[in-house]
């Protein structure tokens, strides 16, 4: 696909920079004179650079069908009406050369009805353009200067003899009638052109005429004038109006006025026309600043392109206006080629609201020099004029669009937000787009500034504004990301429900940044160490502070991390991961507070700060604290809008978590024990959504992705493996308490976090024939060996673990039955059975229970039940049910943790829900609602929102349980219970009673 720089060609004066003011400021005057520039002067030259729109087109037809007779049914007085800079001068110009027989019947065709052009060259030609005179000072026509509109009008159509008419008004300041205005135009074809009269009112009002003004005697003359064309059947006066809400209103509406009142005199009424329509603007804008050429085939093929790139970004998921997407997004470029439709909506809808831009004088004046520059840049990948080809680093055009505009005070916005001049500061946009190398961000920042310098409605929603900015090639992600890093850098950039604007007044971006400059680097690493310290405390880990000269005993029954500081590294502030162990850590890990050897060395993980991340940290926290200073600052409030005081406290809550954030991933590098000494692992980037309210848990989350710790629920260790890893220590009599030790020592071993594994993993070894166990207070009863097994164990000093064979062999019994001696324990007949003959049977032993029961938080109401069944040698679990007993307040919270600790879907188990509840509405015991429930899920649903609702805040009485069969009995320390555990510490009851029914002994 071409681009535009290969598929049109600016005109000659365009490119040379020779459209000045003067040249679009036509005048009608000049051109009736023949001192305009050739552009206005010459005919061929001004045809050429002019779009035949609609209403040239009627204006044409009307105005020479009447005077030539072609159209004798034509209207008499013509008004064209539109608002300042909107074509009305440019087509009074064409419609005096067509009347002076400057377009030829050839030419004539792309105009007008060529049928329709005066045989000869209409000679009486009059025009009044109310900004060239005074009140009364007027030129000399003829040898004779008049003093009013009529004189001069007059002296034009009729020279010195037509002056004589009117001079006795014209001296005396009073309107002629339309009889002397007859007289004056007689017979011949006349055409009187009058513009932009509202503006002479306005100085016309200050001359006193009798007990009127000059003002009224010109209301007067014009509603006489209008008789008096009306009533000569070659003659047409055309006369401009501007809007009633532009600059000149109040004279404009005097002019209607004057109009209507001569409505009842004249036998038709007049034509209004509008010299051009929305549709017109951007062909009468390409004609008059390109060369004519055929671009049909350039048009459709960037049409279609430009259809296809926003189909594919809207599929992708970037927000585009309805009308973009389909395919008549096609046809309105096509339209509207080579400007983009968004250029041509600002010049149009927005700009053109502006008194001082002037909607086709000021879109031209504008253009040219965009155009200009373009082509001398002629950037990559440009195949329309999008609104941010206009470079408002260039001072002219900035100029054009702030000063010009009567808004001076947006040109320090430019400099700071948007476009800077070479050599200058660079803008907060030009740095977004060099930090993401990409061209995507001052491209927005241009867009939004043009969208915002209408006062009534300023501001671009972000769909209108990606889709003005889309580009053949772009990325639309980046789109996004660099409108996010505007809103974030930019000192003038606001954003509410009015979309995207910049404004003179300051956003928040700004007052944070120079609340900022106030906070030194020192106070931020202070509040940054508090927010570490509040960010580390002690749970399964127990946290020691380095900086806090914390000490870190020496034992096997405490696991430490230990937090070290951006202070224990220098100016590097941190260490790298990939380097190696810092002395500092490997001191702490290998000698103990008073200088000794360190014995239990698995017992201790250390957290330090990685480098390179120590400044991002620090301005985090500076943020964090200017935001804190502005939302405390009652000056800084009352200075606010309400909605910027909301969005400064939201911004000041937020950045406290983004401070958080900052602060851990800053200390993110975790040095871990393994058999070679202290590994280095740089923890996972925290986001605000997952930074947890104790960052401990998540070091120890690590931990175990790392299958480092042995948790409740872990899967149980292997015996015969532990045993060969610890060698030799197993080879003699230990305390079981050594087991416990040995893993506190062993830095290729677990970190032991749940001492009933260990429990289970004595017992698994005894009944593997690993090792044996014997508890010496109980003599030869406290030996358990692979043939002899126990119904408990544990770890301390007084019990022991021997190598196999150490048990002695069990003594000779007399059989309470048969009254014989049996080797072993065992009778031929069956301890326990009938005994040979019959007679009474032996007492049973007592069973074991099958139900474990505990009562507290959740989650370790879950694990002290699950560890009594672990101790009494259960393996699986076949129901499990949890029960709260709640009074007071806050009944919905604990019902609903109750919920979450075996949610409905889980597979695999039959849930039975027991709610019993006694609300107190209103804080009047007398006013109860009471509601019992026992019942599956799929019934309990519907009520569970309504109990929510029903308990809210209020007091209540409420008992309620949840019950738990699984359909397959689940492994007491297999992932299923241990994914109940972790849901009841982390979300389940403050209080509840936990029951574990488990296999029973046969």
């Amino acid at each position: 696909m071409e681009t535009l720089f290969a598929s049109i060609e600016p005109r000659d004066d365009v490119l040379a920079g020779e459209l000045t003011e003067s040249r679009f400021a036509a005048s009608l005057e000049e051109v009736i004179a023949g001192t305009a520039p050739d552009a206005y002067a010459d005919a061929g030259h001004f045809f050429a650079a002019t779009f035949p729109s609609a209403g040239l087109k009627s204006l044409l037809n009307e105005a020479l069908g009447r005077i030539g007779g072609g159209k004798p049914d034509g209207a008499s007085v013509i008004r064209l009406e539109t608002n300042l800079g909107g074509g009305k001068t440019h087509n009074l110009i064409a419609l005096f050369h067509a009347a002076r027989g400057h377009l030829d019947v050839t030419g004539a065709t792309e105009f007008m009805d060529a049928a329709l052009l005066p045989d000869e060259p209409v000679q009486q030609v009059g025009a009044f353009v109310g900004t060239s005179t005074g009140a009364q000072s007027f030129p000399d026509v003829a040898g004779v200067t008049p003093h009013t509109a009529w004189g001069y009008l007059a002296l034009q159509i009729g020279g010195r003899a037509g002056y004589e008419f009117v001079r006795a008004d014209d001296e005396a300041l009073t309107a002629p009638g339309s009889d002397a205005i007859k007289r004056l135009l007689g017979d011949q074809p006349t055409l009187i052109l009058v513009d932009e009269i509202a503006r002479y009112y306005q100085v016309a009002k200050g001359v006193r005429v009798g007990d009127t003004t000059l003002a009224q005697q010109t209301t007067a003359f014009l509603m006489a004038l209008m008789e008096a064309v009306d009533g000569l059947p070659h003659a047409v006066l055309v006369i401009t109006t501007t809007g009633v809400t532009d600059a000149f209103g109040e004279a404009t509406s005097d002019v209607l006025e004057a109009i209507n009142e001569a409505r009842s005199l004249m036998a038709r009424k007049e034509l209004v026309l509008r010299p051009s329509e929305e549709a017109d603007l951007p062909k009468i804008l390409a004609r008059r600043l390109f060369k004519q050429r055929d671009n049909g085939g350039a048009a459709a093929e960037v049409a279609q392109a430009y259809a296809e790139v926003a189909d594919s970004a809207y599929t992708s998921g970037l927000e585009l206006p309805e009308g973009m997407v389909g395919s008549g997004w096609a046809t309105e470029i096509t339209r509207t080629y080579p400007f983009h439709p968004a250029l041509i909506r600002i010049l149009d809808k927005r700009l053109s609201t502006i008194p001082n831009f002037q909607r086709t004088r000021g879109a031209l004046r504008l253009l040219a020099r965009v155009v200009r520059r373009l082509w001398a840049q002629q950037p990559d990948y440009t195949y329309l004029i999008h609104p941010h080809h206009i470079d408002l680093s260039e001072r002219v055009i900035a100029e054009d669009l702030s000063s010009r505009l009567e808004r001076p005070q947006f040109e320090p916005v430019i400099r700071a937000d948007i476009a800077s001049q070479a050599g200058a500061e660079r803008s907060h946009a030009e740095r977004v787009d060099e930090r993401m190398s990409a061209r995507y961000a001052r491209r927005l920042a241009t867009s939004i500034y043009l969208y915002s310098l209408t006062r009534d409605v300023p501001g671009v929603q972000p769909p209108e504004l990606f889709g003005a900015t889309l580009t053949p090639g772009d990325d639309p992600n980046l789109l996004q990301k660099a409108l996010d890093g505007l809103e974030a850098a930019c000192w003038y950039l606001h954003a509410d429900v009015r979309g995207y604007r910049f404004s003179t007044e300051a956003s928040l971006v700004k007052l944070v940044q120079e609340a900022e400059s106030e906070i030194s680097v020192t106070r931020a690493r202070a509040k940054a160490t508090k927010i570490l310290t509040d960010q580390f405390r002690d749970s399964t880990l127990k946290v020691r502070r380095h900086w806090e000269d914390a000490k870190v005993p020496d034992n096997a029954a405490d696991a430490w991390l230990v937090v070290l500081h951006w202070d224990d590294f220098g100016d590097s502030r941190g260490v790298d991961p990939h380097g190696a162990v810092p002395s500092k850590a490997k001191e702490l890990w290998e000698r103990t507070p008073s200088g000794g050897v360190r014995e239990y060395r698995n017992r201790l993980v250390l957290l330090a700060p990685s480098l390179g991340t120590h400044d991002a940290m620090v301005r985090a926290v500076r943020t964090h604290l200017a935001l804190e200073e502005l939302s405390l600052s009652s000056d800084t409030l009352n200075a606010l809008t309400p909605e910027k005081r909301a969005e400064l406290k939201d911004r000041a809550k937020e950045s406290a978590l983004l401070a958080r954030v900052a602060v851990c991933n800053h200390v993110n590098v975790l040095y871990v024990p393994n058999g070679r000494g202290l590994e280095a692992v740089q923890l996972d980037q925290i986001t605000s959504s997952s930074v947890l309210p104790n960052q401990a848990d998540a070091i120890l989350g690590r931990l175990a992705a790392m299958d480092k710790t042995l948790r409740a629920g872990d899967k149980p260790l292997d015996p015969a493996y532990v045993k060969n890893k610890l060698g030799d220590l197993l080879n003699r009599p230990q305390p079981s308490e050594e087991l416990d030790k040995a893993f506190a020592r062993r830095a290729d071993l677990k970190m032991v976090f749940d001492r009933m594994q260990l429990v289970s993993l004595i017992s698994a070894g005894v009944r593997n024939g690993v090792w044996e166990y014997q508890d010496p207070a109980r003599g030869d009863d406290g030996w358990a060996t692979k043939d002899q097994p126990a119904a408990s164990f544990r770890l301390a000093a007084d019990v022991f673990l021997h190598p196999p064979g150490s048990a002695p062999a069990p003594a000779a019994q007399v059989c309470p039955l048969c009254d014989q001696i049996h080797p072993g324990r065992g009778c031929p007949d069956g301890v326990f059975g009938d005994p040979p003959g019959g007679g009474p049977q032996p007492p049973l032993p007592l069973a074991k229970p099958s139900v474990f029961t505990s009562t507290g938080a959740a989650g370790s109401a879950l694990t002290q039940a699950r560890s009594a069944a672990a101790e009494a040698g259960r393996q699986d679990l076949r129901e499990m049910k949890i029960e709260i007993d709640h009074l007071g307040a806050g009944g919905a919270p604990e019902l609903l943790r109750l919920h979450s600790v075996v949610p409905p879907v889980t597979l695999g188990v039959e849930l039975v829900y027991d709610v019993e509840a006694l609300v107190t509405l209103d804080s009047n015991p007398q006013h109860t609602a009471k509601v019992s429930y026992q019942g599956t899920p799929t019934d309990y649903a519907p009520l569970r929102e309504a109990l929510k609702q029903l308990l809210g805040p209020r007091e209540s009485v409420l008992r309620a349980s949840v019950t738990a069969t699984f359909t397959e009995p689940l492994a007491l320390s297999g992932e299923g219970v241990e994914r109940f555990a972790q849901a009841a510490r982390d979300t389940g009851p403050s209080k509840c009673t936990i029951s574990m029914r488990t296999e029973s002994d046969g």
